[in-house]
């Protein structure tokens, strides 16, 4: 095993009043050879006035990138753990065990290559919305049929299996961590699901897949469709991709009409 043995991944730009929360919840990890690794987009809000605050708990570079997915390939480039743990800024860890679980499930004999539990939905605030909980996905099919993917900062994978696959893709925006699931998966030696909430994803104004929800659905209608056809998926799953992206069409619509508030 590499002297470290897990890389926190933390892209960031202009979220300066979540990062600490974020921030503070890795440290509190207490993870044995762990780091913490914070890409910054050149933020202006005062984020790297408080990363420098952290001194030598966090390793931390501002520079320009070309989004999300850049700033993440470029963290994880750098990355010296075995074991990736990408967690936005603006999400953060629920308790201080529950990263540990996570590692311990990779390790655990025989050792598998990607894990991911479920989350919890949290305002700005951290008062609780609704659970996220994930289903079990076996199969990209399984991946493909589903409304959604497994939660992004609930999920930990080696971080060769992640360089195996080429990372993220940096023409994606919205749906860049669901698309990696599909690639990763069907690569991954072994994937195990822990039913215990693994993450705090922030729900606020500001946040993409709020602020952009139809440009986002877009994207996965789109990138679904690619990996539909890629993947040889017959006439029946093509239709439950579809209609799942319809179902995603609708809510859409419910928000922007009023019909049902966005959570």
């Amino acid at each position: 095993m590499s002297a470290v043995r897990l890389s926190f991944v933390v892209p960031t730009r202009n979220q300066a009043r979540f990062i600490r929360r974020c921030l503070d919840s890795c440290i509190a990890q207490g993870i044995a050879g762990g780091e913490i690794l914070v890409q910054d987009g050149l933020s202006i809000d005062g984020t790297q006035e408080i990363l420098a605050s952290y001194g030598q708990r966090i390793d931390w570079v501002s520079e320009r990138d070309a989004g999300q997915a850049d700033a993440v390939n470029k963290a994880v480039a750098r990355a010296r753990g075995e074991v990736i743990a990408w967690v936005n800024s603006d999400d953060y860890y629920p308790d201080p065990a529950c990263v540990g679980a996570a590692l311990a499930e990779l390790e655990r004999p025989p050792e598998a290559d990607l894990v991911y539990g479920d989350g919890l939905v949290v305002s700005a605030g951290g008062t609780p919305i609704r659970p996220y909980r994930n289903r079990t996905f076996a199969t990209v099919r399984d991946l493909l049929v589903a409304p959604i993917g497994p939660s992004q900062p609930a999920t930990f994978f080696r971080r060769r299996l992640f360089l195996e696959v080429g990372g993220l893709r940096t023409d994606l925006h919205y749906g860049l961590d669901y698309e990696l699931w599909l690639r990763m998966f069907p690569r991954a030696r072994r994937i195990r699901r822990l039913e215990r909430p693994l993450a705090c994803m922030t729900f606020h104004a500001d946040a993409k897949s709020t602020r952009a929800m139809l440009p986002q659905i877009r994207e996965v209608r789109r990138f679904k469709a690619e990996h539909a056809r890629a993947n040889g998926l017959g006439l029946v799953d093509r239709l439950r991709v579809t209609t799942g992206i319809g179902a995603m069409y609708a809510y859409w619509l419910a928000v922007r009409t009023g019909l049902r508030k966005a959570t």
